[in-house]
């Protein structure tokens, strides 16, 4: 039986970068995407398009976290390597969690990846052909 787009990996639907807010309705060649959970359910979709992410409150990160103020403004990053995603804390006060973990250094995300950066839920999902 073949594998919908929905099932354990994520979704196939996937849009630019978005605000925490936006819809995500249009196609994209991504590899991954985080995908900001609120309330038990996806509440926005960000593709990792590039070699470089970066997520914070400061108005050139790629995912802006604007409600939060725990969040540094340049708190986190993802580093594509080949097929790898990396995450990084960049020196925040409050640091990065995964899968309710302190990171330290960079750490290779997995799918299904529970990653917290301030009071923000994001979940390390694989694009699946």
């Amino acid at each position: 039986m073949a594998r919908k787009g929905n099932q354990d990996f994520g979704t196939d639907r996937v849009a630019k970068p978005t605000q925490e807010l936006g819809e995500s309705t249009q196609q994209s060649p991504a590899l991954a995407t985080f995908v900001r959970v609120a309330d038990g359910r996806d509440a926005s979709v960000h593709p990792l398009l590039g070699d470089l992410f970066i997520i914070g409150r400061d108005r050139s990160c790629h995912i802006q976290i604007t409600d939060d103020t725990s969040v540094s403004r340049k708190h986190a990053s993802v580093t594509r390597q080949g097929v790898r995603f990396m995450l990084e804390d960049l020196g925040s006060s409050n640091g990065v969690l995964v899968n309710g973990v302190r990171i330290e250094g960079a750490h290779e995300l997995r799918v299904g990846d529970k990653v917290e950066i301030g009071k923000t839920v994001y979940v390390f999902r694989r694009r699946v052909e």
